[in-house]
């Protein structure tokens, strides 16, 4: 199963996963191009493998999936991150305090705020 396969989103190629098989595991390194603003998670077959993270310019994943996680005819595809962006701005009260410990840190277009799934 070594090799590059597609990335899929709404039935269009993004980008690629590159796959190296090392023991009982795989490394995969994927490389998409910055589709909008959103969060995103790859998945093989409908089973979430990771979040993407934009770095120079597009998303990226590194990790290392178990061997047996992966089927050989697998499609990758991304999905957006669903949930609520709570912007969190210098100067201003955060009337979400209840809920810091639901959410992680998340940027979107450069400015931060609690992400809640």
């Amino acid at each position: 199963m070594d090799g590059t396969y597609e990335v899929m989103l709404d039935g269009q190629a993004v980008g690629t996963v590159e796959l190296r098989r090392e023991g009982l595991y795989y490394h995969l390194s994927c490389r998409c191009r910055m589709v909008d603003s959103q969060v995103h998670r790859l998945y093989a077959d409908g089973e979430k493998i990771g979040v993407l993270l934009p770095k120079n310019g597009e998303l990226t994943l590194e990790t290392r999936v178990a061997a047996k996680r992966l089927k050989p005819d697998c499609v990758f595809s991304l999905e957006e991150r669903n949930g609520t962006f709570i912007p969190i701005r210098p100067g201003e009260a955060f009337a979400q305090l209840d809920k810091l410990r639901l959410g992680k840190l998340a940027f979107r277009e450069g400015e931060p705020g609690l992400f809640l799934e």
